[in-house]
């Protein structure tokens, strides 16, 4: 059986071979393959790990060469060892991969001496046949599509054997010779993925510069400086008539120990832990559900509105709810925030069905008539994570640290009270926020364009040969 490469590959190599130089006197459309089997032995060498460097023997031989195991850390080099034998020793090029590993198996190029334990095993090609890294590089999405792993998966030489690797026929004897054609493609397929390096490479530093604002945006919206230039922005095209330099803050509080505290802005609580019982069931979630919602707002369940939040359904004593006296439910709008272990996880309830947490969470009851839940959630989003205590669970945030905790209320402007003010600079974040997650998703598409763009070099190149060319 003869082949010939896809021809969208032909016209890629050629636009290769004109902005390198490269390979010039290769007329790869003339190339044809044929498919060789990994159990032909006249092609291609199995080399089996060896069960006795086991990790009583590696950790007390510290030496010279990689020992290769299942772990796909560090390219599958485990630590570096003695060989009990030379004969252990793999000094040829060739192609290794890890035989079982939940993650999958992985084939690596080697051009270096090397040693494997029972979990690895080597392709060694005949050198004057088959290219290693020619061989590395149609293996790769053998490997992907195998889903490879435990069990009755795993890539033992039996299971990789049945595999066919298209090989280049000679063109001539002196140029074109099989094994410099697959030198010419390795060529060709590593140029074409550092073109994708470079471009991921630029998506890297542009996500690092998003990120970076991201982070800053809500702790230089209440400092007021760096953001000046983008609310103005926003400020002109939204009909504002103030900047946010014209903005004067108060400090105000979330919780005091004093009673009739006129500094404190909202009613705090904290959740509750049920004790299981068959009265009843509700819906009551953790510090770990609530850091797994996305966006500032979560809902019940078993809201006719979309599911941002999986809770537990659970059968309590409504008479006996753990630290608290009774059983005091969420309401809309209240803000919870985590204040053990990831503190500072804060979103706003945005339903009407009844809903609880456990008592690692804050819930913060505000005045609506003037104070805005948004505007206090992004207030407490910069104020929690600055205080705290070391504890062997973590971080926690008790009473007296909570005392601390600034909320920047604005005062009044001339034309604009504190709640308007308020909630123009909470829609501002929003505003910003959304912004810069439109970037973050096309930036993300990049990266899986990238990604799809690198698989597809692979399959068209191996997978995708025409077998009809007599």
């Amino acid at each position: 059986m003869v082949g010939k490469l896809d021809k969208e590959i032909i016209e890629k190599f050629k636009e290769f071979q004109e902005k390198t130089g490269k390979h010039s006197e290769l007329y790869i459309e003339d190339v044809k393959f044929e498919n060789i089997s990994l159990s032909n032995e006249e092609y291609f060498t199995f080399v089996k790990g060896k069960n006795k460097y086991i990790q009583r023997y590696i950790k007390v031989n510290k030496g010279d060469y990689p020992i290769l195991g299942s772990s796909l850390k560090n390219s599958c080099i485990s630590a570096y060892i003695k060989p009990i034998d030379e004969s252990d020793i793999v000094n040829q090029k060739s192609v290794t991969f890890n035989k079982d590993n939940a993650k999958g198996s992985v084939p690596f190029f080697r051009d270096y001496p090397y040693l494997m334990d029972r979990h690895h095993i080597a392709i060694i090609p005949d050198s004057k046949l088959v290219d290693a890294k020619y061989l590395e590089k149609s293996l790769i999405r053998f490997f992907e599509q195998s889903k490879f792993g435990w069990g009755d998966n795993v890539a033992d030489v039996s299971a990789v054997e049945k595999y066919f690797i298209p090989i280049p026929k000679d063109l001539d004897e002196r140029f074109n010779t099989s094994f410099k054609i697959q030198e010419a493609i390795v060529d060709f397929l590593e140029y074409s993925f550092n073109e994708i390096e470079v471009i991921r490479e630029r998506i890297d530093k542009r996500y690092a510069i998003f990120e970076r604002l991201e982070k800053a945006l809500i702790p230089s919206t209440f400092i007021k400086d760096y953001v000046k230039v983008a609310f103005a922005r926003y400020a002109k095209e939204k009909s504002i008539g103030f900047n946010i330099a014209d903005v004067e803050f108060e400090i105000k509080r979330i919780y005091s120990d004093k009673k009739n505290d006129n500094d404190v802005i909202c009613q705090k609580r904290m959740g509750f832990t049920p004790k299981t019982s068959s009265n009843g069931d509700i819906n009551w979630f953790s510090v770990r559900d609530l850091g797994e919602v996305g966006g500032l707002y979560i809902n019940n369940p078993n809201s006719r509105k979309k599911t941002t939040i999986s809770l537990i359904k659970q059968s309590v004593d409504k008479n006996n709810t753990g630290k608290s006296e009774k059983l005091i439910s969420i309401k809309k709008n209240d803000i919870l925030i985590s204040f053990k272990l990831t503190v500072g996880v804060v979103k706003i309830y945005n339903d009407n069905e009844p809903l609880y947490c456990n008592e690692a969470i804050d819930i913060l009851t505000v005045d609506a008539k003037v104070t805005d839940s948004r505007y206090v959630a992004y207030n407490c989003i910069l104020e929690y994570p600055n205080y705290g205590t070391k504890t062997n669970n973590g971080i926690t945030l008790n009473d007296d640290d909570k005392k601390n905790i600034k909320i920047f209320i604005p005062k009044d402007l001339e034309n604009y009270n504190s709640l308007e003010i308020q909630k123009i600079i909470a829609d501002f974040i929003e505003y910003t926020e959304n912004r810069l997650q439109k970037e973050f998703d096309r930036m993300d598409m990049g990266y899986h364009n990238l990604k799809r763009l690198h698989k597809t070099y692979l399959g068209r190149t191996f997978s995708l040969i025409d077998w009809g060319v007599q």
